[in-house]
């Protein structure tokens, strides 16, 4: 979500919501403001959409999947599937959900972290 001003005074958080139901290719984003990377938040963005109509299943996929296919990378990364790159993280609870933790973490196929934060 951006700040609401200048070119983005009509945002919306049904926006991602209104798109899905045109048919029309997105993903979600975690933002940047040039001194605070926001990838941490990626998931609240997501989780935010799908409080305003996406469903739950099209959050997850906003950030996973379907940003893999607009970049065109889809056959590497963005799904579980055999032969591709995975970095998987664990939840407590629904990914969506601001108050779940993580509570383990693979990157190129190995654990690197098995605490609840």
């Amino acid at each position: 979500m951006e700040r609401a001003y200048g070119s983005n005074q009509n945002i919306s958080f049904t926006t991602a919501a209104k798109l899905d139901s045109a048919g029309i290719r997105f993903a979600i984003q975690g933002g940047f403001e040039g001194y605070v990377p926001k990838a941490r938040v990626v998931l609240f963005e997501a989780g935010v959409a799908a409080a305003y109509g996406l469903t739950p299943l099209k959050a997850l996929e906003s950030v996973t999947i379907g940003a893999a296919k607009l970049l065109g990378i889809e056959n590497r990364v963005g799904s579980l599937e055999e032969g591709k790159d995975a970095d998987i993280v664990g939840y407590d609870g629904d990914p969506l959900e601001y108050t779940s933790h993580v509570c383990f973490v693979m990157i190129n196929g190995k654990v690197v972290s098995t605490e609840c934060n």
